[in-house]
Order: C-alpha cells, then structure tokens, then sequence
C-alpha cells in the first residue's frame, strides 16, 4: 500500500462532523500504531495531529551567518559545475547544512537522492525529524537492508514524480541497496529523474562500485567528508579521482573550527609504553604488514598474550588516574587479533573482537596483571560477560558485531545516558564513523594505524560540542610503542618497500604533525586550545600505581626533533649502503626533507645540524673506496641535493609559515641555517638553493621539466613506457616534483600543473605528502 500524505488527510475530512469527531481518536491510533510499526515499509508517511499545510512545510533552525555564505556559495558553484565536495570536521555540521540545501532542491519541486556507502546510523538519522518523531520531507523514502521498502512501490512513487514534476522527494539511499538486484528498476528511475546528490562521507566512493555509479549520474554531485582520501601512507587514493571535474568547494580544518568555537578543544595524551612494537604486534610479513590500515595484535603464546595485556593494562592506569574520577563517557579503540589467543577458545576457534573484550575485562578489573605475569600459563576469564550478575551494564563493556541488533541499541542507548554505566565502551572497527554522540569525553586509542583517514575519524568521535553534559573539552589517551626495532630488524628493507612513511606513522607526534598541518595550529596551541602532552610512567611504576599522580610534559609541534632522529636513521642506511645509484634513497630523503617545518629558533638549530651531518656525509662519499664508478658518480649528488632542499624547505617555512615571528627572530633563524641576516634577501636565498641543488637551475626550467613529468606520467602513457624510460623517468625527472612543490607559490604555471587531476598517484602522493 502507498500512503500519501495530502490525499489522506483530505479524505478524513470528506467525513461528517460529527463522524469525524466520533471516532478521531480511533483514527489517531491507526495512524500512529501505523507510522510506528509500519515506517519501514511506507514510502511516504503522516503525523496525524498535524494540518496539511504542517505536513508540506519542511522547518529546519536557521543557518548561522557565515554557514548561509557557504550555503549560498554551494548553491552558486552548482550554477556553473556539476560535481563538488566539502571538506569539515566531523561535527561540523556538514549534515545540517546538506539538509538546507536539499529542502532548497526540494521546495523547488526537484528529486533529491541523499547517499551513503553503508547501512550506517546517519542514514535514518539525517530521514527522520527527531522532535516532530516523523521523516523530515513530507515526500521522501528510506532505502536501506534494514529498511524493506517496497521496491514496487517506490519506483512507481519515484516515477510519479520525475514526471509530474512540480513536486519535491528526497530518497535516503544505501549504495548497497540500490546496487542491489532488487533495485534495479530504481537505480534506473534515480539516474533518469534525480537532479541532485548529496553523498556523505564520499572518500568511501573512491575507485570502487560507487565511484562507477556516481559517474554513470548525470546530475549534479554534492560530497561530503571529513577526510576527503583513502588507503594509506604512501598509497593514497583522493577524491577527485572520482571524476575529471571533482573539485574542493569548501574547507575548513580542525583547529580552524576550534578556534571558531565551532568544535571543543582537545586535549591529546601520549602514553608511552616500554613495549617493543615489534614483539605486541604481527610482524609474520614484515614490512608488507604496513600495507594495511591496522596492525594486528600477537597474542598466540604465553608470554605475548602477557605483553598485550600488560600495554592494556597501562591504558587502565591512565584512565583511572586521569579519567575515572569524573565519570566521563570513554570510548576505547582496540586492535584486531589475527592468530588464535593463547589459552582461551576451543578447537583452535579464533575469538571475534578479541581485544574489545579483553580491555572490558581489564578495565572492570578482572583480570589482575600482576597474577599474570607470575603465572606461566595464564587462564583468562572463561566467558567474557557486559552485564553484572543483577543485568545491570558493568562499568566497561565491550560492542562488538557478533552482539544481535537489539543488544547493540540497548548498549549504545546505556552508553549516551550520561552518569550510568557503562562508563567505557571498548570496540575495534565499529563506531569510527557515524557515530554521533556530543557527550563523549575520552577516547583512548591502543590500535595503531597506518591510515590518516581512520585517524582523523577515530578523532572526530571526540569533537563535538555538548552544552548537556557540561563537557568542557576532548581528552584523547594513546598508547605509543617504541618503533625503533623496526628500523634495526629490517634496515634497508626501509627503503627497499619504501615503508619509510608508514613506518614514521606508527609515532603518534608525526600523525598529529600531520592532522594539525593545515590551518592556524600554532595559534590554537598558543592559545590552549589544543594541548598535546606525553605522561611520564616513572613514577607510577615506582609506586605500583598507588595514589600516583602522572606527570604531564608538553610535547612540540612540529616535532623537529622526532623527524630529525628518523631523518638521521635513513641517512645512516644510505651512509651504510656501497653500490647502487641511490634512486630510491634519493627519493625518500627528499620526501622526508619535505615534511620539516620551522616554527622557532629551536627548529632551525635543527635544520642546521642536519645539514651539517648531510654535507658531511657528502665529502666522505668523494673519499670512499668501497663505491664502484656508478656509486661513486651518484651518491655525492644524492647527499648535495638533499642538502640543498633541505634548506629550500627551512626557507619556505620561514617564508610561508613564520608570520607569528618577528623580523629579528627570523634573521636569526637564517643566521642559524647559514645565510646572511637579512629577511629581504629571503628570494634571492631560495633561488640559490635551487640553483645549486636541482638539475633545474630556473623556475622557467621546472617549469618545462614538470610539464614532461605531467604528460609521462598520466596512466595512458605511463603504462606504455618500457623499463628503461621508467627508470629515466624516476631518475631523471620524478625529483623535479619536490623542487617544483616548493615553488608553488612563485609560478602561476607550476600551481596550474600541481592543481591538475591529470597527475598520476606516484606523483599525487608526492604532491599530497604535505
């Protein structure tokens, strides 16, 4: 049955008076046990308390000023293109502004399509007016698994309205499900009749079905994200892969929004444990593990399981000492575990989410470390339970996708109800996107990931504003593994399956250097706003954890000092190595010189040794016997280039990024790098760099080569280049793209081409790094 909103009402009002009022009760029943019971097999739904002209009215609360400028930008960009994304935090409000322009579509008689990747919370979520308990859009569906709308129905109700026109409908759509065999016919209707698409979290649609159906769309395309790429470090997909004409409409960044008061502060913790990386997690691939987003816990013997257990255990110290105490709302992101646990399951049966519930057991305090690390054959809890023995939540619990759809609610419910247990919630893969709850205050992550997207959405659960629960900011907790095993147990295999950025992603201060590289950081930080510490355990382990308060220190962005240790590792593994052209080193260092940033005199100071240690290590390569004719040809001018950069990018951060510096400061930052004092001569400086360092003496000359690199390196030509030209390609010119990248701003040609869609993923992923 198809349920129409206007026509129903007006054929209750064809009724007698005195009828009607009989029996309008009886009628309000119907048609609310109706709604209630039957909303997911309707496609078009009524409140019966209303009028019609409250049912044809769509109310949303006002846009503030400066979201109306980006509203009616939005709307002005659509005028001329047919495909944009928004790139805003979570918490943003990104969802309520998309809900403003679809009412505008809608109001003006057009078919909106809104699209997720997944069955996820947000989809009936944006469907549904919380306050009036019926769907927002009078004329509007929801199409989901979870929600078995007649198929038949809704594409006669889809056709009815493309043809008619004159009338608005919103479809709130999963990607599955309109992909699905079921819904072909309405998959045609939509790309026959919708004249807009709003797709959240559009970084989901990047080279897959979605991706394939969005360009089979001949309408205009809205994204919208927070994190607008995928895959990680080193292998990194965007969004305007989507299409040739995708393209950034808006953006605003994470400290941006909290300085704007539009997002809480964070606040963000280092744990550091004294575990070696190496021995917690699943290495069985080596390096090729990094390849994915997550490392895999370890926990298929005694002793291993005992590790893990005890870096649980360390995030438990920090809550109790800096969370507990206020009852805050915690959510813990664990690792998944690969092998089968060491003592616990049957038949060599793998646990689902093994780890969340570990946690929750850790965090109830059921499981005693120290009886562990006495006992060789540890015995965990023979079944791990989220309830008391009265079917009370316990303080922490675990949610995990094995949990039936009903107990899953009633959990999250428990969750949200601020001052009731559960107080922790420990999940691994589920609740990092879509989850919407402004009363979190804590989040401890103890799954370390190679992937910038999840990291920024894991930090997006935190940012919200909850003017309900008081919540003043966003605490973070991480627990951090030492990585430096890595660089020793696999050495040169480093730079072999250039694992030199996932590797460096492991350390949180290079992931927050990264999260925080956009917009005005330095000033949120300056202002308290965002307060990064790492927490000193001496102290703690020395009391046993008793009555121990931790002892906060305040760590630096950037983090100079960090990079400038990794940096001196690779340069150690170059130093080590004796044949070769060092093509793939030379790359590498030059990614890293990449990443460096001054922020003070202390960064410089830096700068300089490192340059001191490189020029050094340059002079030796002229001297050294062990090198052969092509080695000792290449590897000098590997070391000088490096060099060189390395003090171009010391410049373009001084020039670019020293604006809370004064005049003195920066002379005496280029008195430290070696220049003479004199910020006016800063071009001049940066031309000289160039000059002596890159095979391209002249902007003009980059510019020409850059333009060889863009037309080599698209996919069509690329493909077709034999080995030989795409080792000339890699040596000869691929370098070409960091030297152009620091020139950006000095050459309208050099921004064109950096801008372009055109570039293939090996360049993208250098120009992205930053």
């Amino acid at each position: 049955m198809q349920l129409h909103a206007t026509s129903t009402v007006a054929w209750l009002y064809q009724f007698p008076r005195n009828f009607f009022e009989r029996y309008f009760l009886v009628f309000e029943k119907v048609l609310k046990s109706f709604y209630s019971e039957k909303c997911k097999d309707s496609v078009l739904m009524i409140n019966s308390n209303e009028t019609v002209a409250d049912m044809e009215t769509v109310e949303l609360e006002p846009l503030r000023e400066d979201k109306k400028k980006i509203f009616e930008d939005i709307l002005e960009y659509f005028e001329t293109h047919q495909r944009g994304y928004i790139k805003v935090p979570t918490g943003w409000g990104k969802t309520f502004l998309s809900k403003h322009i679809m009412k505008k579509y809608y109001d003006e008689g057009k078919i909106v399509l809104f699209l997720v990747s997944k069955n996820n919370p947000l989809l009936s979520q944006t469907y549904y007016d919380r306050k009036k308990n019926r769907p927002l859009f009078p004329n509007s569906a929801l199409l989901s698994s979870e929600n078995k709308v007649g198929r038949k129905e809704l594409a006669a109700t889809l056709k009815s309205f493309g043809q008619e026109k004159g009338k608005g409908f919103v479809l709130f759509a999963s990607l599955q499900t309109v992909l699905g065999k079921q819904s072909s016919e309405i998959k045609e209707l939509i790309l026959e009749f919708a004249d807009l698409a709003i797709v959240d979290e559009i970084h989901n649609f990047i080279n897959n079905r979605g991706n394939d159906f969005l360009n089979e769309l001949g309408t205009k395309i809205l994204g919208m994200t927070a994190t607008p790429f995928q895959g990680v470090v080193g292998n990194v997909k965007f969004v305007d892969e989507i299409a040739g004409d995708m393209r950034e409409i808006y953006a605003k960044t994470l400290p941006e929004c909290i300085l704007d008061e539009e997002l809480a502060p964070l606040k963000y913790t280092i744990a550091e444990s004294s575990e070696d990386i190496f021995e917690i997690f699943d290495f069985e691939k080596g390096l090729d593990e990094l390849d994915k987003q997550d490392l895999f816990l370890d926990c298929s013997t005694a002793d291993k399981l005992k590790k893990v257990i005890r870096r649980t255990q360390l995030a438990k110290d920090v809550y109790d000492s800096m969370v507990k105490q206020r009852s805050a709302k915690t959510l813990v992101f664990c690792a998944p575990v690969r092998k089968r646990v060491y003592g616990a399951g049957a038949l060599g049966e793998k646990i689902n989410a093994f780890h969340a519930k570990l946690t929750a057991s850790v965090f109830n305090g059921e499981i005693s470390v120290p009886e562990l690390e006495q006992d060789p054959d540890p015995v965990l809890p023979a079944d791990f339970e989220n309830y008391t023995p009265e079917g009370e939540f316990r303080d922490a619990a675990f949610m995990t996708s094995e949990l039936p759809k009903d107990e899953q609610s009633a959990l999250l419910a428990a969750f949200r109800e601020i001052g009731k247990p559960p107080y922790v919630l420990c999940t691994v893969g589920m609740l990092i996107e879509g989850f919407d709850f402004p009363g979190l205050e804590a989040l401890v992550l103890l799954r370390p990931t190679l992937s910038m997207r999840l990291f920024e959405q894991q930090v997006g659960r935190i940012t919200r504003l909850s003017p309900l629960s008081g919540k003043q900011q966003g605490s973070i907790f991480e627990i951090s593994d030492s990585i430096d095993s890595l660089y020793q147990r696999f050495g040169e295999g480093v730079f072999n399956g250039e694992k030199v950025d996932q590797v460096q992603m492991l350390q949180p201060e290079i992931r927050l250097d990264e999260l925080f590289s956009e917009g005005d950081a330095a000033r949120a930080i300056e202002e308290g706003k965002i307060e990064i510490n790492k927490v000193d355990f001496g102290t703690l382990i020395k009391n046993k954890g008793k009555d121990t308060q931790l002892r906060e220190v305040p760590v630096r962005l950037p983090p100079t000092d960090i990079r400038a240790k990794y940096f001196s590792r690779l340069l150690a593994l170059t130093e080590e190595k004796d044949i070769g052209a060092f093509e793939r080193e030379k790359r590498e260092l030059m990614r890293a010189v990449l990443r460096f940033r001054i922020r003070e005199l202390r960064d410089a100071e830096e700068f300089s040794n490192l340059s001191g240690r490189i020029n050094k290590l340059k002079r030796e390569a002229y001297e050294d016997r062990r090198l052969g004719d092509v080695s000792r040809q290449h590897k000098p001018k590997v070391f000088g280039e490096v060099e060189w950069l390395l003090k171009l990018q010391a410049l373009n951060s001084l020039k670019y990024e020293g604006s809370r510096l004064s005049l003195p400061e920066k002379n005496r930052i280029l008195k430290t790098l070696g220049f003479e004092p004199d910020f006016r001569k800063i071009e001049s400086y940066r031309l000289k760099c160039l000059k002596l360092g890159s095979a391209q003496k002249t902007i003009p000359d980059l510019v020409k080569v850059l333009g060889f690199v863009s037309r080599l390196s698209s996919s069509e030509t690329y493909q077709f280049l034999d080995k030989k030209k795409k080792e000339q390609w890699k040596r000869e010119f691929l370098p070409a793209v960091y030297w152009g990248f620091c020139f950006i701003d000095d050459s309208p040609e050099i921004r064109e081409l950096f801008e372009s869609t055109d570039w293939d993923r090996r360049v993208k992923n250098i120009i992205r790094q930053k």
